[in-house]
């Protein structure tokens, strides 16, 4: 997923939480729309974030598989040379 992407779904999902817990509470939904946009920007906030931590969970995944994959190479070529 794309940083734009991340952050303007989490955005979205903030506005629409914020909308939803009016309604719920029976209060004119875009009644003090500056609390719909302080609830996008930290929902904003969030998907930026987890776009972060995933790309460096991603990165250490793969860095995790290089290292397996090397141990693995070194353990049949020392296997290879006692045969």
């Amino acid at each position: 997923m794309t940083l734009v992407g991340s952050v303007a779904g989490f955005a979205t999902l903030g506005f629409t939480v914020r909308a939803y817990a009016l309604g719920i509470q029976k209060r004119p939904i875009f009644e003090g729309i500056s609390g719909h946009f302080l609830t996008a920007g930290a929902f904003g906030a969030a998907g930026y974030w987890i776009y972060n931590l995933q790309n460096k969970q991603i990165e250490q995944i793969e860095n995790k598989k290089k290292l397996l994959l090397s141990n693995r190479a070194r353990v049949e070529s020392a296997v290879a040379e006692d045969n």
